[in-house]
């Protein structure tokens, strides 16, 4: 049995990869995932400015700062324009059938290693209680589907900032696409990511070099039915599996391009991929009652010292700069997020006049509750513990996706960067 009909067994396909060919400049080709300063335009006006004129991805993409303005519809035909001019031109190369092996460094992280494949859509399922060997690690939300569908579906090209997690300690995966690369020795892309995003480079794993990479793949497989779970770009994913279903439907042939979706697989355990926790911050609150109203539900008790990294353990920044760590009550296997989560939206419910924000860092925290000392209504901060990276995935498997923005995967500028590309037609 070949490399191909093994790893189709697991869900994975091998692709005909586009990247920028000699004539375009790699760093304005390349930009940071549409879903990333989504409150800062002035971060994609920059992006704007420096990809100029020259070919570039910020063309083919509609990042979700502008989607408020009112003109979806127009940026999506303008996105998928550019994408048949991209086409016509040639200004994209296409690679013999592989994989590519991603080397990256950030301003947070030395080196950070990822394979770029495709996956098969029929093995992804985003349902509640789904068992299929590729799943997402938050609860995915219909209401955000809708415009990401539009914009797939009249797409060329695959361009993906999806980021999926395998589980593998022993490094089997990543070490067995290193030794392919480093023996086919071809890179396709070396270069300085735009806007403070590090450097990155792209070496080839031909699919004649792809055996002990797909025995690497089958142990993981053979160790949980999980093999992948979606990290980042979740929902761009659920949106290509529901147009691979509409295509479905009308009856194409069971391996049209639509079935597929190109992603970057990192590894859970690489010391270059940080896990952080997203806090909250409540706005234009009573903080007293709303302090005593989330001791009462989520029982808390006051711990006997600091934030703590257990799951059941919560830190409340006061508006007078004071801070207190709560143990809250929690089911083995579950964190604390989800009971707090549950009560929040309750009390929002019942307080209109008040506003949550989801902030990454204990000091932004801080500063943000610290900023309304001489406001008429209160702020409340909640800081939340780091996750457990050895229980990651068993806990997708025994209990199902973490709650929404329960964590993040690295700082803003250390996703991913739209760079490869996949015919869609």
């Amino acid at each position: 049995m070949t490399s191909r009909e093994r790893l189709d067994k697991l869900g994975i396909a091998i692709p005909e990869i586009l990247v920028p060919g000699a004539s375009t400049a790699p760093e304005k080709w390349a930009v940071i995932a549409c879903d990333q300063f989504s409150s800062e335009r002035i971060y994609w006006d920059e992006t704007r400015r420096l990809a100029g004129h020259a070919p570039s991805t910020f063309n083919l993409i509609i990042p979700e700062c502008y989607l408020e303005d009112g003109d979806r519809d127009e940026r999506a035909d303008k996105a998928n324009a550019a994408m048949i001019d991209v086409m016509e031109k040639g200004i994209l190369n296409r690679l013999e059938p592989g994989f590519i092996l991603v080397d990256r460094s950030t301003p947070h992280a030395p080196r950070r290693r990822g394979l770029v494949l495709a996956v098969d859509l029929e093995a992804y399922d985003f349902s509640e209680g789904s068992k299929s060997p590729i799943r997402p690690t938050e609860g995915t939300i219909r209401d955000r589907l809708p415009p990401r569908i539009a914009v797939r579906r009249g797409a060329r090209l695959d361009l993906p900032h999806i980021l999926i997690l395998i589980d593998d300690p022993d490094n089997l995966v990543m070490n067995a696409a290193e030794a392919a690369a480093i023996a086919t020795a071809e890179t396709v892309y070396d270069f300085e990511l735009m806007q403070d995003g590090g450097h990155i480079t792209g070496r080839r794993v031909p699919e004649d070099s792809m055996d002990s990479l797909t025995t690497a793949f089958e142990t993981l497989s053979r160790r949980s039915d999980l093999l992948f779970a979606v990290g980042d770009g979740n929902h761009s994913l659920a949106s290509a599996r529901e147009i691979w279903r509409e295509k479905k439907a009308e009856g194409v042939p069971a391996n049209h391009p639509a079935r597929y979706a190109l992603v970057e697989v990192e590894n859970l355990h690489d010391a270059g991929l940080h896990f952080h926790p997203i806090h909250r911050v409540l706005f234009g609150v009573d903080s007293a009652d709303l302090t005593g109203y989330l001791e009462r539900t989520l029982g808390a008790e006051v711990a006997e010292s600091g934030n703590g990294s257990s799951g059941g353990m919560i830190g409340i920044v006061n508006p007078d700069g004071s801070e207190v760590a709560w143990n809250i009550r929690v089911s083995e296997g579950r964190l604390a997020v989800e009971p707090l989560q549950d009560a929040l939206d309750t009390y929002l419910e019942n307080h209109p006049d008040a506003d949550i924000d989801y902030i990454h860092g204990d000091d932004s925290v801080r500063e943000l509750v610290g900023a309304a000392a001489d406001s008429d209504r209160d702020r409340l901060g909640i800081i939340l513990p780091d996750l457990d990276k050895g229980t990651f995935f068993r806990r997708i498997t025994d209990i199902g996706p973490y709650p929404r923005k329960t964590f993040s995967i690295g700082e803003a500028v250390e996703k991913r960067y739209y760079l490869e590309a996949r015919k869609l037609i």
